[in-house]
C-alpha cells in the first residue's frame, strides 16, 4: 500500500512542508493522484474522490486568497488523501484553509520542486510499482503456508530469484526518529536505497550467489541466498553494515537454512522482527530470542496454540463460573519457576492458598497425583502456545 510518505519521498518534491499539523499525515493511504487545476464552480470536485493525491499550483486563483481557499476547502471535503500545492506562483492561503486541513484531517503541503506534471507520472509509476510488489507479498503468504521442500525451493526462487544452497531472510522496518514519525520515513524510500546497494554488496562477497529485497505488507523482506561451494558461509555482519546504512530501520535476522527450508528463516525473521520492535533493539537474531524463540516457535504451530487453549480453557471456566483466579495462579507458579513462595508473594495471598489452588489445577488438569515439579513443567508447556490479545509470552 501506497501512502502520502511514499509520495512525498519522490524525487520530484525537493523541499516540502506541512501547512498544519496533521496526525499521522504521512500514513494516509494513496490509491491515485489528480490534478487541481480548475476551480470547485464547474463541478464541485465531484470527479475526485478519497484516497487520491492531488497536486496544483493555484494558478487558476490568480492570486485571490478566498479563491484559492475556496477551492482547497472544496477539495478537502472529497476526502483526498492529501493536497501539495507547487510555490509556483507564491500560493496565497490563509488561516481559514490551514484551520480547514486540520478539521477535516487532510493535509496540505507546500512544496518546491517539479510541476505537477511530474509529481503525477512518479506517483502513478510508485503506484503501479507497489501493486507489483503486493504480487510478491501473495507469493510469500503462499510460502508461509506450508509446503513440502521441493515446493518450497520453486517459490523461493519465484519470489526471490534464489538458485543457491542456503538462503537467510532479513525482516527490516522503518523506525522513528527524533521529531519525526515512523510513518514519515517511506518504506519505499528505504526499498529503493538498499535495491541500489544490493548489486555491490554481491560483487563484494564471492559467498554470495543472489540478493533480492521486497516490500512484505508493512516491511522490507532482504533474502540472501549462498553459494553451494561455501555453504555456511556467513557475511551477516556486512548485511547488518548495509541495513545500517539505508537509515534508521529494526531488523530481524532469519538462520540461514537449506533452501528447502526458505520458509523457516522468514518466519524466524518475521517473528523476530516484532520482537525487537518489542524490546526496542535494533536487530535480533533467532538465538537473541533464547526462551522468547521457543514461544515464538510454538505460536507458529496451530495445532500446538490449540492444544495450549484446550487446558487453559480448563482453568478460565473454572475461574468464570467460582470467581477464582486458577489462571493466574497458575502463570505466577511458572513465572517463579515453581517456588510457591515468590508466586505468593506474587499474587498476594498465603503459601497455603496458592498449595490449595495447585490442587485444585492438579484435579482439573486430571493429573492430581503428579508432583508440584511436574505440574510446573506441563504448565509452561500449556503458556508457551497461550494466544491472548495483549498477552505477552510467559516469561
Amino acid at each position: 500500500m501506497i501512502t502520502v510518505a511514499d509520495i512525498i519521498a519522490l524525487p520530484a518534491f525537493s523541499r516540502i512542508r506541512l501547512l498544519a499539523p496533521i496526525p499521522h499525515a504521512g500514513s494516509r493511504p494513496v490509491h491515485n493522484v489528480g490534478i487541481m487545476d480548475v476551480s470547485p464552480e464547474y463541478d464541485g470536485y465531484n470527479v475526485y474522490v478519497p484516497g487520491e493525491f492531488i497536486v496544483t499550483n493555484l494558478g487558476f486563483a490568480n492570486g485571490d486568497s478566498n479563491e484559492a481557499d475556496t477551492a482547497l476547502i472544496a477539495m478537502m471535503t472529497r476526502g483526498v488523501s492529501a493536497i501539495a500545492i507547487k510555490t509556483v506562483y507564491n500560493p496565497p492561503i490563509t488561516d481559514r484553509a490551514r484551520k480547514a486541513s486540520e478539521e477535516f484531517g487532510v493535509p496540505v503541503y507546500i512544496y518546491d520542486g517539479a510541476y505537477h506534471e511530474m509529481v503525477a507520472y512518479q506517483a502513478l509509476d510508485l503506484i503501479r510499482r507497489d501493486e507489483q510488489e503486493s504480487n510478491k507479498s501473495e507469493a510469500i503468504d503462499e510460502l508461509l503456508a506450508g509446503r513440502d521442500g521441493k515446493a518450497v525451493r520453486r517459490a523461493m526462487y519465484d519470489i526471490a530469484g534464489a538458485t543457491g544452497s542456503s538462503v537467510r531472510c532479513v525482516a527490516i522496518a522503518t523506525t522513528a526518529t527524533e521529531g519525526k514519525g515512523a510513518d514519515d520515513f517511506s518504506l519505499h524510500a528505504a526499498l529503493g536505497a538498499l535495491r541500489q546497494a544490493l548489486p555491490d554488496f554481491v560483487r563484494s562477497h564471492s559467498d554470495v550467489d543472489s540478493v533480492f529485497a521486497c516490500r512484505y505488507h508493512g516491511v522490507l523482506l532482504l533474502f540472501v541466498s549462498y553459494d553451494a561451494r561455501v555453504l555456511g558461509a556467513n557475511s551477516k555482519a556486512a548485511i547488518k553494515d548495509l541495513v545500517a546504512s539505508i537509515g534508521p530501520l529494526s531488523c530481524g535476522f532469519g538462520d540461514e537454512v537449506p533452501l528447502t527450508d526458505g520458509d523457516l528463516t522468514v518466519r524466524q525473521a518475521l517473528a523476530l522482527l516484532e520482537l525487537a520492535r518489542e524490546r526496542g533493539v535494533a536487530s535480533l537474531e533467532w538465538f537473541d530470542a533464547q526462551s522468547d524463540a521457543f514461544t515464538l516457535a510454538a505460536k507458529q504451530d496451530r495445532l500446538f496454540v490449540r492444544t495450549s487453549a484446550t487446558y487453559l480453557s480448563r482453568l478460565r471456566d473454572y475461574d468464570s463460573a467460582n470467581d477464582s483466579e486458577l489462571e493466574a495462579t497458575a502463570e505466577a507458579f511458572v513465572n517463579s519457576l515453581g517456588d510457591i513462595k515468590v508466586a505468593a508473594d506474587e499474587l498476594f495471598q498465603h503459601p497455603n492458598t496458592v498449595r490449595y489452588r495447585l490442587r485444585k489445577i492438579k484435579a482439573l488438569m486430571g493429573m492430581p497425583e503428579v508432583s508440584d515439579r511436574e505440574l510446573m513443567v506441563f504448565l509452561t508447556l500449556v503458556f508457551l502456545g497461550r494466544e491472548n490479545e495483549g498477552e505477552g509470552p510467559v516469561r
